[in-house]
């Protein structure tokens, strides 16, 4: 198993991801708070930087003292501080004991994720539109939310501009300038 230190807070890598999809939850970063359909999580700062330390693994395995160090870097934890934020956490994602879903623990070492991450440093221009399945070219009109939904025009009218997965407001999607550019 391949072992992981995400990097810390002064770290100077700078392709730490903006928003994070995993089973249908996004996690978003900027605004430390996690969406499941239309409705809003907001996580206490503990849990938020778990997760965050997990989904930066990307499913590999983040040891005990990587969480103490940058959880607890100055104060005395134990082993059962983890275990208690974790179970916490697991709550939030709707797990419920023995169900390891989300967050997988190997015993004596640490935690990793469990299902598949996608993690974005900006808005992804998909190919349908979420409500009526409708493809969209790249220089085709569609509005798009800031948490990627991506909707037709005439969905989007039909919604009043408010997307129906997050209740975001929708915005008109950028065109690429050449239809001959699309990969």
């Amino acid at each position: 198993m391949q072992m992981m230190e995400p990097p810390g807070p002064n770290s100077s890598e700078s392709n730490i991801a903006l928003t994070y999809r995993f089973g249908r939850y996004l996690l978003d970063v900027a605004h430390r708070r996690l969406l499941s359909g239309s409705e809003i999580k907001p996580l206490p700062e503990k849990l938020f930087q778990i997760l965050v330390l997990l989904l930066e693994a990307n499913c590999r395995l983040v040891e005990k003292r990587v969480f103490f160090d940058r959880l607890w870097p100055d104060a005395p934890v134990t082993d059962a501080n983890l275990t208690q934020h974790v179970f916490m956490l697991r709550g939030f994602l709707g797990e419920n004991a023995g169900d390891h879903t989300y967050i997988v623990t190997l015993p004596g070492k640490g935690y990793r994720f469990a299902v598949p991450i996608e993690s974005k440093l900006g808005l992804a221009m998909k190919g349908s539109c979420e409500r009526c399945a409708r493809p969209l070219a790249a220089f085709d009109e569609a509005y798009i939310c800031s948490y990627e939904c991506t909707f037709c025009a005439a969905c989007s009218r039909a919604s009043g501009g408010i997307c129906r997965n997050c209740g975001g407001e929708q915005m008109q999607r950028p065109r690429r300038s050449c239809p001959s550019s699309i990969p």
